[in-house]
């Protein structure tokens, strides 16, 4: 591994400026209930985040009702951010490692947030099955990966050291498929909130991705306005039931 690449795993938090005051934790929080609730499998209380960041998911998912929410996160910066905040449902260490430990069906939820485009697609698959296996029987996996259909994932994408790749609705479910989760949608994120600013950003944003899924459109020869055209995408998977 370079010193680069070690920095970047160790001081991930300083090198990608990543440090977040109380009040943009704060808002970054109830952005995440926002964008979970109408996703979460029910019941819900048994939860594991992988690469948990500095908390903020765990947090949101607690406030939601998952009150066995924990959270595993690989670089200790950041696992640091999270106890500057006197959170410590977040420990340090490796997602897969983790996965591996637990037993079978006994999760109801696993969440993985702008995790899988660090992780070569070999890894990607291999943790896709763990996950299946560690989920109960309609227990969901919700993620969230660049969108490699927007024309505006660039900053999202070049701006991280750490990416390998750029997911598409498409790619994920070749991983859905290989390990058998069942897929059930990608979802758009805006990040808008339920304000006066928040609805205007929405209504603007109907728009535009209108216009783009039009000029697809025409150049496919195919509908493609029901394809998530925001810089990031929410894709949610579901173990089977019985």
């Amino acid at each position: 591994m370079s010193e680069l690449k070690a920095r970047l795993r160790s001081d991930y938090a300083i090198l990608q400026a990543k440090q977040k005051s109380v009040s943009s934790r704060a808002a970054s929080i109830r952005r995440l209930q926002r964008l979970l609730f109408p996703h979460l499998p029910m019941p819900c209380n048994r939860a594991l985040d992988l690469g948990a960041g500095q908390g903020e998911l765990v947090v949101a998912l607690q406030l939601l009702g998952c009150s066995e929410a924990t959270g595993v996160e690989l670089s200790a910066s950041q696992v640091q951010q999270a106890l500057s905040h006197s959170f410590h449902s977040v420990c340090q260490g490796d997602g897969f490692d983790s996965l591996q430990r637990l037993p079978d069906q006994s999760l109801d939820l696993i969440t993985c947030f702008d995790v899988f485009e660090h992780l070569p697609h070999e890894v990607c698959d291999s943790w896709f099955a763990q996950i299946r296996r560690v989920l109960r029987p309609g227990g969901r996996l919700i993620g969230h990966v660049p969108n490699g259909l927007s024309p505006f994932c660039g900053s999202v994408y070049w701006g991280d050291l750490t990416h390998l790749w750029c997911p598409v609705p498409e790619s994920v479910q070749v991983f859905c498929r290989s390990s058998g989760l069942q897929w059930i949608g990608a979802y758009e994120n805006i990040g808008a909130s339920n304000g006066v600013k928040g609805r205007l950003r929405s209504l603007a944003w109907r728009v535009v991705r209108s216009c783009l899924a039009t000029v697809s459109t025409v150049e496919t020869g195919s509908s493609t306005f029901s394809w998530p055209w925001s810089r990031t995408f929410l894709f949610v998977a579901e173990r089977e039931r019985p």
